[in-house]
């Protein structure tokens, strides 16, 4: 059996993410859900996390994780162009993703609060614990790589026990999601990124490049998810609603990607991997308009014997089906 544990900024994507995990493995394969701020604030994210349990009538321990980047201030934003400011300035702030994922980060679309409870032990205590007491334990990480940079810093030792790191985050071909050369999770704490890819760790990146090309929703696959008419296939359509109308008045496209699905995706299924390349990479920390780009060396100009498994192109039908089967009661 695997052991899995996911270590999220729970918007709208994670959330599917999650239901995904829940949906394709057994409950006692889950050790556990970290959470770091990133697309929401960090008590939002453990919040959307346990409505993700609730829903799929889990009960997966939930842990709070860091709350803010390794070398910025972080701070709440739901204006798109407040946050495209941020973005594209000199100032060492990162912001959370409200603007897309919504207020709650599912979109707004009214979901109650839940009663449970996070755990009160933290997340890398929890780790500690997790990665003392089991070997080859996987980890999909799907937010801002804070709370695994904190781990590779203070328990170097443990990092032995994990067996794989599938991270949703950079992009390989330069193009990014919030600057024009920079990934989301990455430009939010690019010190954590560099940190985890310059660690130990074996890890498999699947970055903003596929999500674009290949892990994306039309209009028909949409309605083929309304058609499954179940809570979770409902629940899915409901959370993106907010982001496919932002990438339709912005792009004028009406069609949005699933990163954090197609990590998820990757993991459960290998084979929806089409293309990838082995390479060493970096995330630049410097100020400025490349923070959070990634530096690869394609052509092994440096023989840095430290590489990783950079995913370039998936299967958008495998994905797409392993989404729908995630979603059916």
């Amino acid at each position: 059996m695997r052991k899995l544990i996911i270590d999220a900024d729970t918007g709208s994507d994670d959330a599917v993410a999650l239901v995904m995990a829940m949906r394709n493995l057994p409950a006692d394969s889950i050790l556990g859900i970290t959470i770091a701020s990133g697309n929401v604030p960090l008590e939002q994210g453990i919040a959307n996390a346990l409505y993700v349990n609730e829903l799929c009538g889990m009960n997966i321990p939930v842990y709070a994780g860091e709350s803010s980047p390794m070398a910025r201030s972080y701070i709440e934003l739901d204006n798109m162009e407040e946050a495209t400011k941020h973005a594209l300035s000199e100032s060492p702030v990162s912001t959370s993703a409200q603007y897309v994922h919504g207020a709650d980060g599912l979109g707004d679309i009214g979901l109650q609060p839940q009663e449970s409870q996070c755990e009160e032990e933290s997340a890398l205590d929890f780790y500690k614990e997790a990665l003392s007491n089991n070997s080859d334990v996987e980890i999909v990480a799907l937010g801002p790589l804070s709370n695994i940079a904190k781990l590779v810093q203070e328990e170097p030792k443990l990092i032995s026990s994990i067996k794989h790191c599938y991270i949703m985050g950079g992009c390989s071909n330069g193009v990014g999601n919030i600057t024009k050369s920079a990934e989301y999770n990455f430009w939010v704490d690019p010190e954590a990124a560099d940190i985890v890819l310059k660690s130990t760790i074996p890890i498999t990146v699947i970055g903003w490049d596929p999500s674009y090309l290949d892990g994306t929703l039309d209009r028909k696959k949409v309605k083929e998810i309304d058609e499954i008419n179940t809570k979770f296939s409902k629940f899915t359509n409901g959370v993106f609603e907010k982001v496919r109308v932002l990438v339709l008045d912005i792009l004028g496209q009406d069609s949005y990607s699933l990163p954090d699905p197609l990590a998820m995706a990757v993991f459960l299924n290998k084979d929806i991997i089409s293309e990838s390349i082995e390479a060493n990479m970096v995330v630049d920390t410097r100020d400025g308009p490349t923070r959070g780009a990634c530096i690869i060396d394609f052509m092994d100009i440096e023989m840095n014997p430290r590489k990783v498994r950079i995913v370039q192109r998936c299967d958008n039908n495998k994905f797409f089906d392993l989404l729908k089967k995630s979603l059916v009661e």
